[in-house]
């Protein structure tokens, strides 16, 4: 029996480091994404209210590629507590799927 309902996104932490850009490479295992998807990265801070959205640079078969220059990373950067939700959506759906989540630390 399981001791939850839904889905649990992958846990993992955002690093940005001052004046840096924010480089990631996803890779999805099994079949390639359809045609049409999309990926984009909700920021929070502490009180839950979105401060910003970075959406995917490329997303092609089972790649998802995120570049985001540093002037779009440093208000990010500073804040204290930011979190972070990750989603995928494929073509026709309206459902966002949340990939991975988890805190946005400055190092």
């Amino acid at each position: 029996m399981v001791d939850y309902l839904g889905y649990r996104p992958n846990k993992s932490t955002i690093i940005l480091s001052r004046s840096a850009a924010f480089t990631q490479r996803f890779e999805v295992t099994g079949t390639p994404l359809p045609n049409g998807t999309t990926s984009w990265i909700d920021i929070y801070d502490s009180d839950d209210e979105l401060l910003t959205t970075w959406t995917a640079t490329t997303i092609s078969g089972t790649v998802v590629d995120y570049l985001i220059e540093p002037q779009h990373t440093e208000d990010v950067a500073v804040r204290t507590h930011a979190n972070y939700n990750l989603y995928l959506n494929y073509p026709g759906t309206r459902l966002p799927y949340c990939w991975f989540r988890g805190p946005i630390v400055r190092e």
